[in-house]
């Protein structure tokens, strides 16, 4: 019985994939430092959520511009989840405040750099899936 193979991505397309990753992630660490003034305003911990994550894209684009270590791979996936799950959250539940629940309304820019996000993740996993595995030396005793 033949084994079948994932797909597998040429020499062609994984620089298509990365520049397209990146445009994404500058993309959403644009919108991310468009509204970190007025969420510092607001409230502070929000506000340094958001320029965490603006910088946490922007490291991650570069890193996708100049060749994608493991590392960006490894770190971006999961940032880029973390970030999907909080907006899905305080948009969905609502958000215990000091004195009553807050839902926070949905908005264009959180929308948009919710799907840029979501189409991120699917770059990146499928970058992921192009990094040949790491080989490991074996000990000669």
């Amino acid at each position: 019985m033949e084994r079948v193979k994932s797909t597998t991505y040429t020499k062609e397309t994984t620089p298509t994939l990365r520049y397209a990753a990146a445009a994404l992630a500058f993309a959403s660490e644009l919108i991310h430092l468009w509204v970190v003034p007025g969420q510092l305003v607001a409230a502070m911990l929000p506000g340094v959520f958001f320029l965490l994550v603006a910088v946490g894209q922007g490291l991650l684009g570069a890193s996708l511009l100049f060749g994608p270590g493991r590392w960006a791979l490894r770190f971006g996936i999961p940032l880029n989840v973390f970030v999907i799950l909080v907006w899905a959250i305080t948009h969905v539940v609502s958000v215990p405040e000091l004195f009553e629940p807050l839902r926070l309304p949905i908005e264009g820019l959180g929308a948009i750099a919710t799907a840029a996000e979501a189409a991120l993740v699917v770059l990146l996993v499928r970058l992921r899936r192009s990094v040949p595995p790491k080989k490991r030396k074996r000990r000669v005793w």
